[in-house]
């Protein structure tokens, strides 16, 4: 029963580490499926201009560098339940994207700005 204790301690262990992640970025990792051909994670970030929901699938290609792997994001978005935040959101994070993953921090950055910069009043 050693090995189920470990087990149970590292499963432990890697749930605090990802709830520090979630409280100092905003990012929830709802799940993730392994398939043969990407990893599927359905991520919500969140921030003071609202809650996006997304799909982010990364690429497990065996040919090619580890830099080499692709991701497609896909927004979740809802006409009903994201209308404000599809009012504040680029454009662009409201279709699908593809990039590389020397471009994903690039990425982040800028899902984070749009749901936490702070946007001026019209009136």
């Amino acid at each position: 029963m050693v090995g189920s204790a470990e087990a149970a301690q590292a499963a432990q262990t890697a749930q605090l580490k990802e709830d520090l992640y979630s409280d100092l970025t905003g990012l929830l990792l709802r799940g993730v499926e392994r398939g043969p051909e990407a990893d599927v994670y359905d991520c919500i970030q969140t921030g003071r201009n609202g809650t996006l929901h997304f799909k982010l699938a990364i690429t497990n290609s065996t040919e090619g560098s580890y830099d080499d792997a692709e991701y497609q994001y896909e927004p979740r978005l809802d006409n009903d339940r994201d209308r404000d935040l599809m009012e504040v959101l680029p454009d662009y994070l409201g279709e699908e994207i593809m990039f590389s993953r020397s471009h994903a921090a690039m990425f982040y950055g800028r899902v984070v700005e749009a749901l936490t910069k702070k946007r001026v009043e019209e009136g």
